[in-house]
């Protein structure tokens, strides 16, 4: 049996319980359940049947203030170019090309997408690379440039350098 019809009927145990008692209260103590969770679920039962006691697939909430996704697309391009420059800097960047950045939505994006990290960013290009095949054209000739096009944008003043294998 699945885990919804083991629900389901431990959900129906629960309200055969209190009519066989005829104690709402002694059966809500054994089952370990509130007794507002035994009247909502006996209004479920009332009201649709067995199908009532099934678990309801909730669907994920669209949170009004997300970065949209034309927005959210040109931040992961932008981090791709330079995955080794801070959210602030990338925000800046993308502000002077005429997109309406703020550092927040670039770091909530990243956060999204578990590139928090500057060893993230730099896996997360790798993989990319290799995926799409490697780029040439905005790195170098030669397909090992990249790794070193990495390490030397990692050189920045207030950095340390970070070795890419």
């Amino acid at each position: 049996m699945t885990s919804r019809g083991q629900l389901i009927k431990a959900r129906l145990a629960i309200l055969t319980m209190a009519a066989e008692l005829k104690n709402v209260v002694k059966a809500c103590r054994v089952a370990g359940v509130s007794r507002s969770q035994f009247y909502a679920m006996k209004k479920a039962y009332e009201t649709h049947g067995t199908e009532g006691l099934a678990p309801r697939v909730r669907r994920k909430p669209q949170m009004p203030n997300r970065t949209p996704a034309t927005l959210e697309g040109l931040i992961l391009k932008k981090t791709q170019d330079n995955p080794t420059v801070s959210y602030v800097r990338l925000a800046g960047q993308l502000q002077v090309d005429g997109t309406p950045a703020t550092p927040a939505m670039v770091r909530y994006v990243w956060q999204r997408k578990g590139l928090s990290t500057r060893q993230a960013r730099i896996q997360w290009v790798k993989t990319m690379t290799r995926q799409r095949g490697p780029l040439r054209s905005a790195v170098g000739s030669q397909p090992g440039q990249a790794d070193h096009a990495c390490n030397r944008l990692a050189r920045t003043p207030h950095s340390i350098p970070v070795s890419v294998e």
